[in-house]
């Protein structure tokens, strides 16, 4: 055997070995596959309100602009009970995703973030850590005033009680008008 064709089979063999080992190292983890999001629904109750207010992207990200409802309250109304609904329309039938994300509640958090409205929104429920999970919120209506709601769901958060900076990645993150009148 020469010293050329000793070479080749060296060569040969580590790039088989390297074949082997990229193939092995295939990602199979389907647990962390983020959802399509396609729209939130608010539902809120209390005096004086029995509404849903909706934000759609049905055509997903880059596409049409997202449908937006303005959240209308009526002032100085307390104790609304706040609950979100997660789904993706693309699907036939629609897949409510909530479901899933309640029985993943230690993964998942949402975060509520209120400017110029005179709106207080805070959680009502917990993760089966007693952690805070925020799907269902209790809403506190003041004096008239317009401003926007963002809302965002965390994925993987790595410090539920920083809701400045839970950490994780964020399966969502909308925008609402908001008008108090």
């Amino acid at each position: 055997m020469t010293y050329t064709t000793s070479s080749i089979r060296t060569l040969l063999s580590i790039a088989v070995f390297a074949l082997f080992l990229f193939a092995g190292c295939k990602d199979n983890n389907t647990d962390t596959e983020q959802e399509n999001i396609t729209s939130i629904e608010i539902d809120l109750a209390g005096f004086n309100i029995n509404q849903k207010f909706y934000w759609k992207d049905l055509d997903g990200p880059g596409g049409n602009p997202p449908v937006i409802d303005t959240i209308v309250l009526p002032a100085s109304t307390l104790n609304i009970t706040g609950r979100l609904k997660v789904y993706d329309e693309s699907k036939n039938p629609v897949d409510d995703i909530t479901e899933e994300i309640e029985a993943e509640n230690t993964a998942h958090l949402f975060v509520y973030s209120v400017a110029n409205a005179d709106l207080i929104i805070e959680p009502n429920d917990t993760d089966d850590n007693g952690d805070p999970f925020s799907l269902v919120t209790v809403w506190k209506a003041g004096q008239p005033s317009t401003g926007t709601l963002n809302i965002r769901l965390y994925h993987e958060p790595t410090d539920k009680m920083n809701t400045a900076n839970p950490g994780g990645e964020a399966d969502f993150d909308v925008t609402f008008p908001v008008r108090i009148e």
